[in-house]
């Protein structure tokens, strides 16, 4: 009996198509899922002994494990900009992450004792984009939603009191990378959850269409406004509000292209240091802005006054 051969392209696993895609060699790849995989089973069921608050006034921290991941987003991702080149993170190194957002009571805190510019922050707010006073300013809720219209520069300061609480110099922002590695916690979709957008999972505007207007749509029920932290499901590695609420400043020197930046997962100290970037998305964004590798947009470190825009912190582990 003679041979059939089949004109028919042979069939390529999801395996060896991410090889081809990512530049890596398909064992190499299929190890790289594999092992992602197995970190993020591990990681759920170890919650309880990763996650601690080194002084009264600090924030719950999540540790991180080490690990690789693919940053950026393919081409074929619905809403992709330019600058979310992909390449290959390699993170060594376990680190903590706050469990959410600063709160106003944590900022709060920092204020009283003389080490955060509570004042300046909260007149910034009563300004609008163009600095003129907002008629009939109503100022943010405060408690545990995120503390919103602060600087790079202020979450530095806040840093800088946490670190004198504890004594040691081991908190600082996440960089850029960190902060998706994080987001993604071993997952490749669009958001962590899956590939649609939802107001189960986060705290944002609109699906579609122009930034502003919140909805009330599932857990979602805060209208243009924050949400306290931890209002909306964790994430895989146990963390809140990596998607949504409110943006959040990273470490970095900004770089047009993220596939520029460090491949070890620490932050780009070249760059344009005149400007620095933010992550996640907020109660008044739309789904676009929503995604992992999405990288909003860039301000000046002084800036004040933006009311979507807050941050979380990250803890040097030895």
């Amino acid at each position: 009996m003679s041979a059939v051969h089949s004109t028919s392209r042979p069939k390529r696993s999801r395996t060896w198509l991410c090889a081809v895609r990512y530049g890596v060699q398909p064992a190499l790849m299929a190890a790289l899922m594999i092992a992602g995989a197995m970190a993020v089973r591990a990681d759920a069921a170890d919650q309880a002994a990763r996650t601690f608050r080194d002084c009264a006034a600090c924030p719950e921290m999540v540790v991180i494990p080490p690990g690789k991941f693919v940053m950026g987003s393919p081409e074929t991702e619905k809403d992709r900009d330019p600058d979310e080149g992909q390449h290959m993170v390699v993170i060594a190194y376990s680190f903590a992450v706050s469990k959410g957002p600063i709160t106003w009571d944590q900022w709060d805190a920092c204020v009283r004792e003389n080490m955060c510019d509570g004042p300046a922050v909260e007149a910034a707010l009563r300004l609008d984009r163009d600095g003129k006073p907002i008629p009939n300013y109503v100022p943010h809720v405060r408690g545990s939603h995120p503390v919103v219209g602060v600087s790079w520069f202020d979450a530095q300061a806040f840093i800088r009191w946490i670190n004198r609480k504890i004594g040691k110099e081991q908190y600082r922002l996440l960089s850029e990378a960190e902060f998706e590695y994080a987001a993604r916690a071993g997952t490749t979709t669009t958001y962590w959850w899956g590939d649609e957008p939802s107001h189960e999972y986060a705290n944002y505007g609109k699906d579609a269409g122009p930034d502003l207007g919140g909805m009330a749509e599932g857990r979602d029920i805060w209208v243009d406004s924050t949400s306290p932290i931890c209002s909306f499901p964790e994430n895989p590695f146990g963390l809140c509000d990596m998607y949504g609420n409110v943006y959040q400043w990273v470490e970095d020197c900004y770089e047009t292209d993220i596939a520029r930046l460090p491949a070890d997962g620490s932050a780009a100290r070249s760059g344009n240091c005149s400007v620095r970037g933010f992550r996640s998305n907020s109660y008044e964004s739309n789904a676009k802005t929503m995604r992992s590798a999405n990288r909003a947009f860039v301000y000046a470190p002084d800036t004040r006054g933006r009311p979507y825009l807050g941050f979380r912190i990250a803890k040097t582990l030895p």
